[in-house]
């Protein structure tokens, strides 16, 4: 008898014909690809921020109706808005301060205290003497 005659098919014992053969992939095709998604998340956030919307008679874009809604959230005292709007006005260069000409001493080293008040004295007359001339006209 050969080892064929002996073997029986049954639970766990495939016929030898159908079982895997050696070196050989039991998913020749592979997992399927990934399918990409449609909608370009970039895109779409463009397009949905230069849409107008008419509010009390004035069309204003999504995009300014966004910033209005955080604006109104920090001034009602969000401080999570708070912390976004100071970051956007940052990025766009809206938070450089604006000189005014004056007010300022800036102390290059260290100096004693009284040559200091002396210093700074002289700087708040200058400053006040602008201001005074500006009041005047």
């Amino acid at each position: 008898m050969s080892d064929e005659d002996d073997y029986t098919v049954g639970y766990g014992r495939p016929p030898r014909h159908s079982r895997f053969r050696k070196g050989q992939s039991g998913n020749p095709a592979g997992r399927p690809k990934k399918q990409k998604a449609s909608v370009d998340l970039r895109s779409m956030l463009e397009r949905v921020a230069s849409e107008e919307v008419d509010i009390s008679g004035r069309s204003v874009t999504m995009l300014e109706l966004e910033l209005m809604a955080i604006q109104r959230k920090a001034a009602k005292g969000d401080i999570a808005a708070s912390k976004h709007l100071n970051a956007l006005r940052t990025q766009a260069g809206c938070n450089q301060p604006q000189s005014s000409g004056g007010g300022v001493l800036v102390v290059p080293g260290m100096m004693p205290l009284d040559k200091w008040s002396a210093a700074a004295a002289l700087q708040q007359e200058k400053f006040r003497k602008k201001q005074g001339a500006d009041e005047d006209h």
